[in-house]
């Protein structure tokens, strides 16, 4: 099978074991991939974040970090949450192919590596990637190709002023667990509606309101303009939030759900964070650096607890 229908792509190779390097690039074609290779999952983390593949392939034994955190560091940077992930490992079966489909990776393939069948994965992996809708079919909203490609376009030399509001909600998963998929997919609806109808009252027609995916949004308008948007929106999820709960949890505050370790925790009601990210003080020249200080700055908001605004203020 060709690569050749879905164009040149990147492959990155996180594995410390460097023959794979040289079997991978002996088995696929050198005309259609760009193989990267990295010995580490901490440097593989940091060159998919600087310099998107189109697919990673982890090595399920690294000598820094277990291949699960690699995937789920992956998985929670907005930036590379859309990369599809093959999983290499040593034992054959269903049980560690159904442990990594649960964090979230792609495939797995046991050794021996049968790489007729891994090039066969990856042309299918990177064609579903990139025929993924540029719209969320959740809420209708464009979605991470478009939200990029216009951040690109705003941070371009001569751009002149922008602001890009990074949202997210609080507690969302705990929500999830406990009243479920449907209702969890209803929460982020009424959040898009309150996103949109903020940045229609207080916006332009030149903003653009995007679904990253999951409980992630952005909003790219002006700087004058953020404030008011941002401030607008964390209002009025306040005011509809407690009309996703039962009446029961709404008086108590709070709903009891388990944590990733599985203990039983009390979790506050949903709210929402808002990250605002401009360039009314300093030069911010990429898409990466947007995302990274808005990353920063919804991390401060989120440890805060409730909903709030944050604001970067810096000016170096």
């Amino acid at each position: 099978m060709s690569i050749m229908d879905v164009g040149r792509a990147s492959i990155l190779l996180i594995s410390p074991e460097m023959p794979m390097l040289h079997l991978l690039r002996l088995h696929l074609d050198s005309e259609a991939y760009d193989v990267r290779p990295v010995s580490t999952a901490a440097q593989g983390l940091q060159t998919a974040q600087i310099d998107l593949p189109d697919l990673v392939i982890c090595d399920q034994h690294m000598p820094d970090m277990r291949w699960s955190q690699v995937c789920q560091r992956l998985l929670d940077d907005t930036r590379t949450r859309h990369i599809p992930i093959i999983v290499l490992g040593s034992l054959p079966g269903s049980q560690p192919l159904r442990e990594v489909l649960e964090t979230g990776a792609d495939e797995y393939l046991a050794r021996p590596i049968d790489f007729g069948l891994l090039a066969a994965r990856i042309v299918a992996l990177i064609r579903r990637a990139r025929l993924k809708p540029a719209v969320s079919p959740l809420t209708g909203l464009p979605g991470n190709l478009v939200i990029e490609q216009e951040l690109r376009r705003r941070t371009e030399p001569g751009a002149g002023a922008f602001a890009a509001l990074y949202i997210d909600l609080n507690n969302f998963k705990a929500y999830n667990d406990v009243y479920g998929f449907a209702a969890g997919d209803e929460a982020i609806r009424m959040t898009a509606r309150v996103i949109v109808a903020a940045a229609h009252e207080h916006g332009g027609p030149a903003d653009l309101v995007g679904h990253v995916g999951g409980d992630d949004f952005v909003v790219l308008t002006r700087p004058d303009r953020s404030e008011p948007i941002a401030n607008r929106i964390v209002a009025e999820f306040d005011h509809q939030v407690s009309e996703l709960y039962t009446p029961a949890d709404r008086r108590r505050g709070y709903i009891t759900a388990k944590d990733r370790q599985g203990i039983l925790r009390k979790y506050a009601l949903l709210s929402i964070a808002v990250a605002i990210v401009h360039n009314e003080y300093r030069d911010v020249t990429s898409h990466y650096e947007v995302a990274e200080i808005g990353a920063e700055l919804k991390l401060f908001a989120k440890s805060r607890g409730g909903s709030m605004v944050v604001k970067d203020q810096r000016h170096v």
